[in-house]
């Protein structure tokens, strides 16, 4: 995040075996923006096996908004430490999604995309066992580039 003119969300990906989203949603104080629970038809004959939630977290526009938005997953996945423990022992799947605004380069060799993870950010991650994926996007990441996609979710490592 360098520029005013770099827009960011950060969203949360959280899968279980017998959780359902009401109990994530509550637990976490968050409304998702998708969900389904274990044993939902998902067309063509197929049943969900996971529960699924997705949310976002936080979005902004400056480096200043980015640094805030770090900091406030960090609080809030420590406020969350007993739900994270009990869900990752039973077999849950937490992942963030860091989505970031990529501005095309005006020559070749120029930086585009630079991004900074401060190391108690990702210990807090690797503490809890959670993902992370950064993704970055020409154009507007707002609307249909932060919203769910299921042909990428299923990409999440299984256990």
């Amino acid at each position: 995040m360098s520029t005013s003119k770099d827009s960011f969300s950060i969203d949360i990906i959280v899968r279980h075996p017998s959780h359902d989203p009401e109990t994530i949603s509550a637990a976490l104080s968050l409304k998702p923006r998708a969900s389904w629970p274990v044993g939902e038809d998902l067309g063509r004959k197929v049943r969900a096996k996971w529960s699924f939630f997705y949310a976002q977290l936080l979005e902004g526009t400056t480096p200043s908004d980015y640094e805030r938005a770090l900091k406030s997953v960090r609080r809030f996945l420590r406020k969350n430490a007993a739900f994270w423990a009990d869900f990752s022992g039973g077999n849950g799947q937490v992942e963030l999604i860091l989505n970031l605004k990529v501005h095309p380069q005006k020559k070749e060799g120029d930086e585009c995309f630079e991004l900074y993870l401060a190391p108690a950010f990702l210990q807090e991650l690797s503490t809890r066992d959670i993902g992370l994926r950064v993704q970055g996007w020409q154009g507007n990441i707002k609307g249909e580039k932060s919203e769910y996609n299921p042909k990428r979710a299923r990409s999440v490592r299984k256990r």
